[in-house]
């Protein structure tokens, strides 16, 4: 895991200057025999989907058995008629094994069907195939009903993600150093599509690109600084060790300049990166927009209904989340003056599956995999209230809250209701050399059948420099 969020960084951030330099041409791309566009899709392949995707999964398989030597990779006969007949379970992996692993997984099989003509519709049962099919015959565990959540939905979400982020950085026109850096960071990013250009000579080949390649607008920052994180029941927060961070965003279009005439035309994209700490992604936040409605176009405001796929990974020291699902959002954007403008957003969201740390759970950290969790289960549901005004790219400040309530179906509590309140400001000093500060602060309320209830108060505070893209 620790390898791939350096190179998503690294790739995210190369791939995404390289970009911005590169001219939008019309045309057709030699990504298959006939790509329209990037959302489109082309002629369908699925012998070499299907062969992408049980390569996908048949790597991991050997490795865990013959060279990790994992016992739940032996697998055969008697373990496949076993999960056949015994069903679905629940597994009690680690938090980053089930909520980044599995999802990461998810996004190769769906890749698998994208990098080889089909669109963002057609490649979503292929995550789910790829999850059916490793359940219940690439480990000897029951098969397990958070698994295929988190491998179908999270793998469609990341999936088209890395994929249109792999094709910002495919320019075809382009030679020398900057083809060879923009297809190894396509490679890191997406390398199932890497291997399906490699196998039909694309790498190096020039021509011309898909019309909408580049979206009407590529934004984003990659930021250094320091954090402190803050823990532990109300009234008597632990103050914990500080950290180093790195903070790379990325909003890919704009859904009120039209660019959503696909799934994902427009999404936004946070990951985090600190140390010390359980691991060295502590963050990674992703939503695209499925499908938009206008309700209001003027010089005074712009208002729009979005339908929305996210998926969010928190595992700090502080607190720990993740789940994936759907929202419903109303967007508006209001202008003030010539320079400035107000957006608002309202929020409805749905966790198909959710997972929150339990007080009463066993800290992964001390335990190995497959013994126990310090996290529960279930779906959720909730609402996002935000507002940013920005001063055109001088500077901005965002405000957030959010309130979420988790039923939880497998663990140890009842339910858990958690919010969260944060703040961000940023301004450009130099160039595009900007400084800021973010705060969050995180409740959460437990109920638990057989234990006392619990409330928490967890902060985060950073401090940094960031350079804009």
């Amino acid at each position: 895991m620790k390898a791939f969020a350096l190179g998503l960084a690294l790739a995210i951030v190369t791939g995404s200057l390289t970009s911005l330099h590169a001219q939008q041409i019309a045309g057709v791309a030699p990504d298959s025999a006939a790509v329209r566009c990037v959302g489109c899709g082309g002629p369908k392949r699925f012998r070499r989907a299907a062969e992408a995707m049980f390569g996908s999964e048949l790597i991991p398989q050997v490795w865990n058995r013959w060279i990790a030597g994992d016992p739940t990779a032996r697998v055969g006969i008697h373990s496949w008629e076993s999960n056949l007949e015994h069903g679905w379970a629940w597994d009690p992996d680690h938090f980053g094994t089930n909520q980044f692993g599995h999802p990461y997984g998810g996004n190769l099989f769906f890749n698998s069907a994208r990098s080889n003509g089909y669109s963002f519709w057609g490649s979503a049962p292929f995550a789910m195939a790829g999850s059916l099919t490793w359940e219940y015959f690439g480990e000897t565990n029951r098969p397990s009903i958070n698994d295929l959540a988190n491998t179908t939905l999270g793998g469609i979400t990341i999936g088209e993600i890395t994929y249109r982020l792999s094709s910002l950085m495919l320019d075809n026109r382009s030679t020398g150093a900057r083809r060879v850096f923009g297809e190894i960071g396509a490679a890191l990013v997406d390398p199932v599509r890497a291997f399906s250009r490699l196998l039909d000579g694309q790498i190096g080949r020039v021509g011309p690109n898909p019309a909408d390649r580049l979206p009407s607008q590529v934004r984003g920052s990659v930021a250094l600084g320091y954090q402190h994180l803050d823990r532990g029941p109300l009234g008597a927060t632990v103050r914990l060790a500080n950290q180093g961070f790195t903070f790379v965003t990325v909003a890919y279009g704009d859904p009120l300049a039209g660019d959503v005439t696909h799934p994902f035309g427009a999404f936004q994209l946070e990951a985090e990166f600190a140390t010390p700490g359980p691991g060295m992604l502590s963050q990674l936040r992703l939503g695209g927009a499925l499908a938009v409605h206008d309700l209001k176009r003027s010089e005074r405001a712009n208002q729009q209904l979005l339908l929305a796929m996210h998926y969010h990974y928190y595992n700090n020291q502080a607190f720990e989340s993740g789940g994936q699902g759907f929202s419903g959002a109303l967007v508006s954007r209001y202008p003030v003056g010539k320079k400035s403008s107000l957006r608002t957003e309202l929020w409805l969201t749905g966790f198909a599956l959710a997972a929150i740390k339990s007080d009463y759970g066993v800290d992964s950290a001390t335990v190995s995999p497959h013994e126990t969790r310090n996290y529960d289960y279930g779906p959720g549901v909730g609402g996002r209230v935000l507002a940013r005004f920005d001063h055109g790219t001088r500077w901005f400040i965002d405000l957030a809250y959010q309130a979420f309530s988790i039923d939880v179906l497998n663990g140890a509590a009842h339910d858990h209701f958690y919010q969260t309140l944060s703040s961000v400001w940023q301004i450009r000093v130099h160039g595009n050399l900007a400084v800021g500060e973010r705060d969050l602060v995180y409740r959460r309320t437990s109920h638990y059948p057989n234990h006392p209830e619990t409330h928490t108060r967890d902060a985060q505070v950073q401090i940094f420099l960031a350079l804009g893209f």
